[in-house]
This record gives structure tokens, sequence and C-alpha cells, in this order.
């Protein structure tokens, strides 16, 4: 029976993974291997004994097979373990080469440290690599990393040497210093009583490491740069004889090599990489070189250290020459002082006043301890957790993730609703966002901070002007800081259940803010290849909920036009004009090579479709006529209407860039381009299957078409969520009937408005008839042949939400009581001073746009240029005056102007 319990765990350790885990426990294998619990445990442990199991003391305690799990994920270090994250975080440090390990890896030196892999990993004796930066920038660690990596890589063995010199120790004697390069032969030089060998010679198949390298003279170089061409080189006193040596060498300066080093010499020097200063480091890695220190220190004492916050500060932000060194030094004197003061406990309290006082040591003035969770950093010696060391903000930015993750569950488990789950979300957002905004706890003048906001304003830009996005300071800032202090941190890395759920929240959000997450999508895209810098998908997530929280203006969904030419600029130089003339970014363009095929075509398409809304339709000018077959190609792939009119010129895209500028919708547009026979147009129509939706349409507009939208959309809630609810323009339905473009790409169940288009075959349901709750029976009936819900429930959202007061508090930024009053006085005056009578739905019609009226005005909108007006009120023009009397007291008590376009809207109401 041993034996079939470990075939069972050999087959199932194969399939191992974070969420299977519980199939692992003596319980599970006791069931699957048809032995009771207490046998099943006993051969379980008396394996685990025998060195076959992995142990990992959870609860329930699981067990998995040792060879197996080593040969497919990676060997373990030990056998026994107190929680799988344990286990799992092995993956990353037994993997990781000594490169990973430097401060800014993955950061601030990512380039520089790709640049020495290469150099190291370059065949046969590597390239040499010349290391620039300031006096204690780390030049001397990095080199010594170099040669941890050269041994990992195993391009030099195990034991190959690592030799350094210090140049500047021999500055004013040159021939010593060359002597102890290149050794010497007796008789060199007065002393030299025996041949001896230099490092060249000592450092063979190994590292020689020249610091300050810039303190050889001249001939010193030439001999060095000598031995890089060809390997040789001769010792002093004997240049008849040559010496072969395979040396990799690194070297270092703090000077400027342009006017340092003989041209000669730096055209030998494949490989510079520059180190920044401490201060030109970002924030996270500041505190990662600090927290080092401090961890070596409680190593050497072996105490416990207690650090405030004040003195991590102090260190990370004051001026100071001597950089990473200088701090090193000064966190050792501060751990000394505070050791001093008290040998006796196993914990330290290092403070402010262990410090050294020097001048040049000063706390900066923005530090708060409101930034801060706890008062101190704690640093425990010989401690595999130390590495876990995190900054306040990322710990915080940490937790909410813990807290998304908590939420989401509930979520799923139908302990809240979404609306819930997303407010509490978004509210958790903003208090992080404010308090990173309003006590951010670096300088915003930080150079790192600085290049991260450029580039992030103008992504911003291009956003702005490729995608409606609004763009202001606070929203830049927030997102600047946000990027920022999280420093590309890796968010519960060890949490197998977080990057499962991660995926699903993701979907989530294109389900719930589809939106949002499109346009941080976008974002992060454009930011990552400005920044070379991969976004990971908490940055997606937290953006999300940001821009959601903005409640942003709809992106522009507008027809979206491509031009399409072969040539090296002809597409290029026809957009360009066109957009000029236009003084609008409407048309992108692809310039095509003469070879190109049409699948590389087709993917051109299929990625800016991936990049911009289309759904409103896509134009595609070609200049070939045997492009037309994308036609066919697309079909199955586009997410909306799909024009294509081939032999494109620039009189053509400045036609269609005027129908643009009109908002024409694209079979309008379609229908409007006339052209002659040699020139061929085809518009088509996704071959997927299409949505079901329900149109909302409004005499007076859209403005009101748009509330009407949210409130359905509130009232279905779940009942809804396959169905598309659309505002719509109601005279274009009332005109085209069923060849209007929204019965092309959707499946029409039904209209909601306030007047009824008359399209034959679509049920109509009036908003007052809703309000009256004449007809919430009949919209109920509608969906219940597409979804199952509880008809009490749907019928009480219904009737709550279509109140008339409901609808107002909705679409009034004002007191919805106090506004109604208004507005039913003013009718009341209209039908008193035009001697009518009006009926219920006209009224309930009335009071719904002039409510809107007065919050369109209050914000400044405006409604649509009537080219008509003036022979309008030149038939209508002392029923205007009436009306405009009727409303006089609206206009006294919101100090507002009512428009003659705004009069002649509700005189419309009023005549039909």
């Amino acid at each position: 029976m041993k034996h079939t319990i470990i075939q069972y765990l050999i087959q199932q350790t194969l399939t191992f993974s974070p969420e299977n885990i519980e199939s692992f426990s003596a319980q599970q294998i006791s069931a699957a291997v048809g032995l009771n619990r207490s046998t099943t445990s006993g051969y379980l442990n008396q394996a685990f004994k025998n060195g076959d199991l992995i142990k990992i003391k959870e609860y329930p305690v699981i067990f998995l097979h040792k060879a197996t799990f080593a040969t497919h994920f990676f060997l373990p270090s030990k056998l026994e373990y107190t929680a799988l994250e344990e286990l799992l975080s092995e993956k990353y440090s037994n993997s990781l080469d000594p490169l990973t390990y430097v401060i800014g890896a993955q950061g601030s030196l990512k380039e520089q440290i790709e640049q020495i892999k290469t150099a190291v990993l370059y065949p046969k004796n590597g390239l040499p690599i010349m290391i620039c930066g300031a006096s204690g920038s780390g030049k001397s660690f990095l080199a010594q990393q170099i040669h941890r990596y050269a041994v990992h890589q195993e391009v030099i063995k195990q034991d190959a040497p690592f030799l350094s010199l210090n140049c500047a120790q021999y500055f004013n004697n040159p021939e010593l210093l060359s002597s102890l390069l290149f050794g010497y032969v007796k008789g060199a030089f007065t002393g030299a009583t025996q041949d001896r060998g230099g490092l060249l010679q000592q450092a063979d198949q190994g590292i020689l490491f020249l610091d300050e390298v810039h303190r050889l003279t001249d001939e010193g170089q030439e001999k060095l740069f000598t031995f890089m061409d060809s390997g040789k080189y001769s010792l002093m006193g004997d240049d008849g004889v040559e010496k072969q040596a395979n040396v990799r060498l690194i070297f270092a300066t703090t000077e400027d090599i342009q006017t340092t080093f003989l041209p000669t010499f730096l055209r030998r020097l494949p490989v510079i990489i520059h180190l920044p200063s401490f201060q030109e480091r970002p924030k996270s890695e500041r505190l990662k070189l600090v927290d080092s220190f401090f961890l070596k220190e409680s190593d050497i004492l072996n105490r416990t250290l207690h650090v405030s916050k004040r003195v991590v500060h102090a260190l990370q932000y004051s001026e100071f020459e001597g950089n990473v060194g200088k701090i090193k030094n000064l966190i050792k004197y501060a751990c000394g002082s505070a050791y001093a003061r008290d040998k006796i406990s196993t914990d330290i309290r290092v403070k402010i006043s262990d410090l050294p006082a020097e001048k040049s040591l000063r706390t900066t003035d923005f530090y708060s301890d409101t930034t801060s969770q706890s008062s101190e950093r704690v640093y425990v010696p010989h401690s595999e957790k130390q590495i876990s060391l995190k900054s306040d903000e990322v710990i915080k930015l940490e937790n909410f993730f813990i807290l998304l993750m908590s939420r989401f569950n509930e979520l799923e488990a139908k302990q809240l609703s979404k609306e819930y789950f997303v407010e509490e979300m978004i509210r958790e957002v903003i208090l992080l966002m404010d308090e990173f905004v309003f006590h951010p706890p670096f300088s915003k003048e930080e150079s790192a901070f600085s290049f991260l906001s450029y580039h992030i304003r103008s992504t911003i830009k291009y956003m702005t002007e490729n995608y409606g996005f609004d763009q202001d300071g606070n929203k830049l800032l927030s997102i600047a800081i946000y990027l920022y202090l999280n420093d590309n941190e890796v968010f519960l890395d060890e949490n197998g259940k977080w990057k499962v759920t991660r995926k699903r929240i993701i979907q989530f959000l294109d389900e719930y803010m589809e939106e949002s997450l499109w346009l941080a999508k976008r974002l992060l895209n454009q930011l990552s290849a400005r920044l070379e810098r991969e976004f990971l998908e908490e940055d997606l997530i937290f953006v999300s909920f940001y821009l959601y929280s903005l409640k942003l203006s709809k992106i522009s969904n507008k027809v979206k036009c491509v031009v399409l030419a072969h040539g090296y600029s002809t597409a290029s130089s026809m957009s360009n004009v066109v957009n000029r003339m236009l003084k609008k970014n409407l048309f992108q363009a692809f310039d095509m090579p003469f070879d190109i095929t049409l699948d590389e075509v087709e993917n051109q398409i299929l990625h800016y479709m991936e990049n911009y809304p289309t759904q409103a339709g896509l134009i595609l000018l070609v200049d070939m006529g045997s492009l037309n077959q994308l036609s066919t190609r697309l079909v199955n792939k586009i997410s909306g209407p799909l024009l294509i009119i081939d032999a494109v010129s620039t009189p053509l895209v400045l036609e269609i860039g005027h129908e643009l500028l009109k908002d024409k919708q694209l079979d309008e547009i379609y229908q409007s381009i006339k052209l002659d026979g040699r020139i061929k147009k085809q518009l088509v129509f996704p071959e997927t299957k299409r949505k079901k939706a329900i149109l909302n349409c409004c005499y007076t507009g859209m403005g009101s078409a748009i509330q009407i939208q949210e409130i359905l959309t509130s009232s279905l809630g779940e009942v809804g969520k396959d169905l598309m609810i659309i505002p719509y323009d109601y005279k274009k339905l009332k005109e085209n009937k069923k060849n209007d473009l929204s019965f092309q790409l959707y499946e029409v169940l039904a209209i909601v408005g306030t007047e009824n288009p008359d399209i034959e075959g679509i049920p109509y349901v009036g908003l007052d008839h809703l309000i009256s709750g004449e007809q919430v029976d009949q919209l109920m009936s509608l969906l219940k042949q597409h979804a199952t819900f509880s008809e009490s429930e749907l019928r009480q959202n219904l009737v709550f939400n279509f109140s008339i007061k409901k609808i107002v508090e909705n679409l009034v930024i004002l007191d919805a009581e106090k506004v109604l009053t208004l507005v039913k006085k003013a009718v009341d005056n209209l039908e008193e001073i035009l001697q009518i009578k009006l009926n219920n739905n006209k009224k309930f019609l009335l009071y719904l746009h002039a409510c809107s009226m007065v919050e369109r005005i209050l914000r400044k909108e405006r409604v649509d240029n009537q080219e008509d007006i003036d022979e309008y009120l030149a038939v209508h023009g002392k029923r205007i005056l009436a009306i405009h009397q009727a409303f006089a007291e609206i206009e006294r008590e919101y100090t507002i102007e009512i428009s003659t376009l705004e009069l002649r809207l509700i005189d419309e109401i009023i005549s039909n």
C-alpha cells in the first residue's frame, strides 16, 4: 500500500499548483487510495523520514513527492517547510544569478546590467568593461558581482582569480604601477633582484579589476590596449619576450573618459556603463541600499536593530559627498554609537542623535510621520525574512491588493454586490492616491520622478489627442506618484491564490468598467514603450479603478479612418496634409512596401483595432483594388461596420474628413460619398452573433437619452448584463427606420424613450408610461424572453427608479424638489399664458426636458446649432416670447439665461 501512496503522489505532483493543494493532504490521499486516514498518515510520515517526500506543515499538512517536484519545478533546499509560500519563494532565490541581487538591477541599472551580461557572455574571453561613476557609487562592488556572475555562468572556473588594483595609489610612480601590472625581470630597476610576475599573470583565467584607471599614463594605456588586442604582454625590462595570459578586464573611473583617456584606448572599450549617484537613484533603490547596510550591521553586531524612520529618511534624502560609501560609513557609525550605549540588550535602537553631527547631513523639510505606518524599521540578524523589507508605501499598496482579493472572493461568493465591491475599492484607491499626492514621502524635484512625470505628461497628451482622454494636473500627478512609489514592485508574488484571482479580477473589470480598463491599458502600453519598462497586471488593476473613479467622459468612439498606400510616404503625405488642413488628427497612415503581403496588411489593421475603439466603424482608404480582399478577411474580426474605398487620393481623404467632422455615422458617410465608376466602395458588417440591445431616445436630444440609459441600466442590474443599453438619436431612428445602422449591428428588442419613432415590429415603451406604471409589465414581458429574474424585485427597481423625482435626482446637480417645483410652476404659467391644456405625457416630457435644460445651462453645455432658427423665430416668435416669460422665474432663481435655441425645443414639445 505504501507503493500505491507513492505512485499517487508522483502523479499528483506532476500537476502541482497552489490551487489544487488540498489533494495533497492525508485525508484526500487516504480517500484516493482507499485506506483509513491514520494508516495513510503513518506511511506518509515514514516516507518523509526516508527523504522521499516534502512536508509542508500547514493546516491541513500536505506532502509532495520530492524527486518529481525537483524534476518538474525546482530543487528544494530542504524537506520540511512551515508554509507553502516558504517553499515557493525558493523558486526565485535558487535560480537568480548574482547580478540580480544588485540593487537597481530591475530599475535604474537595468540597461547597465544587460550590457554587463552581454560583455561577460561574449565568446572566448568576453569584452572589456569600463564602469564610470562618482566616488562611492558602487563600482568596486559591481566588479565583484561581475566576477560572481561569470562563475555562475561557468565562463570561468569556480576558483578563478579575481584581483583588484587601485591605480591611484601609484599615480606618482608610473614605473612601479607598470611593474605591478606586467611584472618585471631581474635588473629592470633598482631593487629588482629577481624576476617577478605581474597581476596579468596572476589573474590568468580570471578577472583583473583596475580601479581609478584614469591614473594610468599614456604609455601604460598603450601597453594595456596592446594586451587587450593580442592577449600578449612583455615583462618590464625585457621587451624581447612576450607572455600570454587569458584575463578578463574591468576598469573603473570617476573622471570624464573623453578627456582623460587616449582615443585609441577608448576604441577598445565596447562596453562603457555609467552608474548613477545615490541621489540620482529612485527612492525605492535608495531605501534598499540603506536597508542592506543596516542588515549587514545587524549581522555583524548579532543584534536586532530598531532604526528610527527619521534616521532612514535622513540617510535617503540628505545631501553629502561620498555617495553610497559615505552612507555605509554613516550607518556603521550610527549602529556603533547605539551599540556602545546599550551592549547588553539583544535589541538596539538607532536614533537620529546617533548620526554624526555633520553640516552636510540634514533631514529634508517634507518628512512627515503621517507617511509612516510605524515609527521604526526593524532589521533582524541572520534572518531569511529580512529580504522582505519594503517601503511603507509598498506595504500599503500590498495591503490594498490583499483587501481587493478578499473582497473579490466575497463578491464571487455572492456575499457582496458588484456595486458595493467597486465603490469600496474606488474608495480605497482614492484614499491612497490622496495620501500619496498630499503627503509624498519624497521631493517632487527628484530627477527620477521628474523623468517619469515628463513621460506621463507626454503620454497623456497623446491620449488626449487620440482617445479624448481629458488631461489635468492632478490626474497626471497621481498616476506619476503611484508608478514612482511602487517602482515596478511585484505585489504578493509568493501568493499563489492572488496570481489566479488577479486574472479573474481583470476579467471582471473588462465586463464592469470596460472603458476605464481599455484606457488604462492604452496609457500603460504607451508608457511602457516610452520608458522601456514592463508594467504589471497590478498596475493595470489599480489605474483602472482610479480612472473609473474620475468619471471620465466617454472615450471618443467616433468613426476611425486609416489610409493604406504603397510607397515610402504616400499614405503619410495624404494623411498629414488633410489633418493639417482640417486642424484635427482624423487619419492614421500605413505606408506599405510594394512587396507587402495581405497577411502583413491584415496584421497591421488588427493591431490598429486593438489600440483604437472601432465599434462605431472603421474606414479603410486603400490605393489598390486587391486590398478589397481585406473585407473577407476581416468580416469575422471587426467589432463594428467596415467601409473600404479604393483608389485613395488627397481630395477623397479631404472629403471623408469633412464628413467625419460632422459626426456622421458610417452608413451616412457611405451614402454621402459619391464616386465615379472607377472607384469602388464596400460596406460590410461583422459576421458575428449580434448582441441584443434596447435603444433609448428622446425627441429633445441625446442628453435625456443618456440619462434614460443610466437609469435603465441601474434598474436592470444583473438582468441587463448581457444586454446593450444604447442612447440613440431619435431623429435618425424616425427617419431611417430599420435601415438605420443600429439594426445592422444589434438585435433590437425594444425602444424606451419619450417619443415613439414608429418602427414596425419593434416594441416601444414610453417613459411616461413607465413612470405611471402602465408599461412596466410590458417591459418585463419583453425581458423575460431573454433572461431569468425575480419579477417582484425587478418591478420594484423599475417603479422606484422610474419615478419623476428619482429621474430628476439623476439628472440634476441641484436640489430635485426645488427644481421640480419651479419647473411645474413654469409649465402652469405656460398653460395660462398660451391658453392651452397640456396632456400628462407632454407635461412629463416638459418636466424632464426643463430640468435637464437647467443643468445643461449651469454646466455651460450647448445644444446643437439650428440653422433655421431665424426662419423659425419669424413664424413662431410670439410663442417663443411667451415661453420665455413663463420660465422667467427659473432664470432669476438660478441666474441663467435661456437661449432662443433652448426655447425653441420647449416650443416643439408643446406643438409636436
